[in-house]
């Protein structure tokens, strides 16, 4: 069945430039600042591999403090395919979707999250995100164009000093899709 869709696998070989700017103070539990990472990727039969296509990726973070050790935080991320076989096209990036389960030439995301403090080691979250399929007809794998997530979470900072926390956070979608995650640092 697989096979029929286009979904196999494949070897691919590519190069590509990344512009990126970090003005957040610190990568895992930032409390100001925004992240932009632009990259284009080329992947070439003529470098090894088995497909001639390209990506494109946008990727825009931001963290805004508010009153009493509160954060609002806001992600857009795309990511863009040009002649990609079925199997390397975009996918649904929001917590509580498997990553290449829904498949398309084009995604676009949005996520809000706002941050809690509930006191000196612990802190909670809420979130929604959506986000979108699109591209050529009869290209896809996605039996529907939007993608909406939501959820919450709880986290405990084991090592304020070195930003090191831990994160406990459910996430649902539709169409059955959900999970626990689980991991250290914020999500994004």
């Amino acid at each position: 069945m697989l096979d029929t869709l286009g979904v196999i696998g494949f070897k691919s070989v590519g190069i590509g430039a990344v512009a990126m700017h970090d003005s957040r103070d610190n990568e895992d539990m930032p409390t100001r600042g925004w992240f932009l990472n632009f990259n284009n990727l080329a992947y070439r039969e003529s470098l090894g591999g088995e497909a001639t296509f390209d990506t494109y990726r946008v990727d825009f973070r931001t963290v805004w403090p508010q009153r009493g050790r509160h954060l609002m935080a806001f992600r857009q991320n795309n990511w863009l395919t040009h002649d990609a076989p079925t199997v390397a096209q975009a996918t649904v990036l929001l917590r509580g979707y498997k990553q290449g389960q829904y498949l398309s030439p084009y995604m676009s995301s949005f996520e809000a999250e706002e941050r809690f403090a509930l006191g000196a080691k612990w802190t909670s979250t809420i979130f929604f995100g959506l986000a979108g399929l699109y591209g050529e007809e009869n290209s896809t794998t996605a039996e529907r164009q939007f993608y909406p997530s939501w959820g919450a979470g709880i986290q405990y900072i084991l090592k304020p000093a070195q930003h090191m926390l831990v994160n406990l956070e459910y996430a649902q979608g539709v169409d059955d899709n959900r999970g626990i995650i689980m991991k250290f640092g914020y999500e994004w």
